[in-house]
Parts: C-alpha cells; sequence; structure tokens
C-alpha cells in the first residue's frame, strides 16, 4: 500500500526542520536541555541533532522540494514562536506550512521518487489545505504580543490586516476590532479579527494588492529616526512620503499607494500639523509582517 503524501511531512519535513531547528537554539545560547524541552525531544535526540553538519538536513529538505529561501523563513517563524514558549502555536504553523506546501504540489516530484506506482496525473493534494486567514492572523497577533514591540505602537495605535486573494473591498480584509494597544507593556488586540474591522489599512492594502498580487498583509508602527535606522541596519527597502499637513486617511491613503513599488518592505508617511508619522509595514501574510515588526522591534531596544 502507498504511504500517504501526509507521510511526507511526518517522516521528512518535521524530523530535519526540528533537527535545523535545535542548531539555532543552540547558535542563540539555549542549553541542550532547554532545547530538548522547547522542542519536545529528549536531549540524547539533541546531540545527536548538533553532531550532524547542517547540510545533511538541508539536502534532505531540497529533495523534499524546498527552496533555502522557504526554509529559512520556516525557521526564523518557528524560532521566534517557540522562543514566546507557545507550543500550540509551533504545531500549528508547521502543520500549516506542510500542508500548504503539499496543496501547491511541491513534495509531488520526490514523493514520486520514493514510490513509482504513483501515477504522473495524480493532484489528490491540491484539495488538501483550504487558506484561512482568520487562523493565520491570530497566529501573527500571538507573535507580536512581546514587550520588544511595545516602543513600536503609535499614540493613534497600531493594527495589522490581512486580505484575501484578489480583494474586491473592505469585507475581504480581516483586521483586529479596536487596534493594537499597549496593556502592561504588552501589545494586546482589543477584539478579535474582523473582517472590514479597518477601513484605512482595508483600502491601502486593497489598492496596493492591485499593484503586486503577493502583497496580502501590513501592520502599522510608529515613525521616528530609531525605526528609521532600524530599517537601514535591516537593509529593508522603503520611500518615504510626506509630511502633508492636517492630511485625512484617505490622502494618507492615496500618498502610500501611489509610492508602493515591487519589493517595497515598508512605505514612510512623515505625518505633518495634526498628523502622526507612520511606519506602514507590508508581507506576503501576516507572519511575514510579524516577523518584520520582531527584528525592527529588536534593534529599535538595543
Amino acid at each position: 500500500m502507498l504511504d500517504t503524501p501526509l507521510s511526507l511531512i511526518t517522516d521528512i519535513l518535521l524530523p530535519n526542520i526540528r533537527a535545523l531547528e535545535a542548531k539555532r537554539l543552540r547558535n542563540l545560547g539555549l542549553s541542550q536541555s532547554k532545547i530538548a524541552t522547547t522542542i519536545g525531544v529528549t536531549q540524547p535526540a539533541i546531540k545527536q541533532y548538533l553532531d550532524i553538519q547542517e547540510r545533511f538536513y538541508l539536502e534532505k529538505l531540497h529533495e523534499l522540494g524546498l527552496t533555502d529561501e522557504e526554509i529559512n523563513y520556516l525557521l526564523d517563524m518557528l524560532t521566534e514562536i517557540l522562543l514566546a514558549n507557545n507550543i500550540k502555536n509551533s504545531m500549528q504553523f508547521v502543520t500549516t506550512f506542510g500542508l500548504s506546501n503539499l496543496s501547491k504540489l511541491k513534495f509531488c516530484n520526490f514523493h514520486r521518487s520514493q514510490d513509482p506506482r504513483i501515477p504522473q496525473d495524480c493532484r489528490i493534494c491540491e484539495t488538501i489545505y483550504r487558506q484561512d486567514e482568520e487562523e493565520e492572523l491570530n497566529l501573527s497577533l500571538t507573535m507580536i504580543q512581546n514587550s520588544l514591540i511595545s516602543p513600536l505602537i503609535p499614540e493613534v495605535l497600531s493594527n495589522i490586516a490581512y486580505a484575501k486573494k484578489n480583494p474586491k473591498n473592505i469585507e475581504d480584509v480581516i483586521a483586529v476590532a479596536g487596534r493594537i494597544t499597549k496593556i502592561r507593556d504588552i501589545p494586546t488586540p482589543a477584539s478579535k479579527p474582523m473582517w472590514g474591522a479597518s477601513k484605512h489599512l482595508g483600502r491601502i492594502l486593497i489598492g496596493i494588492n492591485k499593484k503586486s498580487p503577493e502583497i496580502r498583509s501590513v501592520m502599522n508602527i510608529k515613525y521616528d529616526e530609531k525605526v528609521q535606522k532600524s530599517l537601514d541596519k535591516l537593509k529593508m527597502k522603503y520611500k518615504i512620503t510626506g509630511p502633508t499637513d492636517y492630511a485625512d486617511d484617505e490622502t494618507i491613503e492615496n500618498l502610500v499607494i501611489a509610492n508602493y513599488s515591487d519589493n517595497i518592505d515598508a512605505i514612510v508617511h512623515l505625518g505633518g500639523k495634526g498628523v502622526e508619522p507612520i511606519t506602514y509595514i507590508f508581507g506576503k501574510d501576516p507572519l511575514d509582517v510579524a516577523k518584520k515588526i520582531i527584528m525592527i522591534g529588536k534593534l529599535y531596544n538595543e
């Protein structure tokens, strides 16, 4: 009997990612016992992971069909989630990543190489995963509930938004109703995410998505000299617009959209009289945005 495609996640993806993550956590200074507890394996298993060269695990994942960029994205996100001590979210993230790639048919060539009986026209994995924008947004909100992010929350508060593919109107964009505030120095959503909850970020996303369909998420943070220095150190690409005195939301939205171009990480609006300077951070999904915000937060707090 053929192994199901799910075995590619449990037998190939997970063990090799677990080993690479162990190496990452070790490089961050965690002890073998702490890594074992964090990842959920025994300490002898961690020692074995660390004794084998990283290249071995990378080659296995390359054979599976993943690029270095995809592997690093998974490890970057997983590290932040694990360091926040959120085991549930780490399991959810890895599972979602695996199922999503199965659904994109990225693992098919490897699967056929392991068992030539699999027919060339097999596409059963296409329906194995259905994207859940609300679930992904909630996961990103967990990641940014970090004291490192608190200094980045502007006076007008923050929000993070996520659009469906090819959004047509505000109801196709989910965001936090009531925005993200600070409670005891932790960024805290005022309520659960809702569709159509942020007209401002929603209109910006819809406009930018028409230019770059891969961009589906945005979060607003403050802007000051330290934010700009953080963007520069991270070599993020950004553009600056404004200042615009007493500008309304629509004016700012149009300026942000007009200044966006491919591969831009952020647009800064310098504010003006009666208008607070704001940085808009963009990404392909809210996890991508959360990763960028966390990197900025780390440098900002140095």
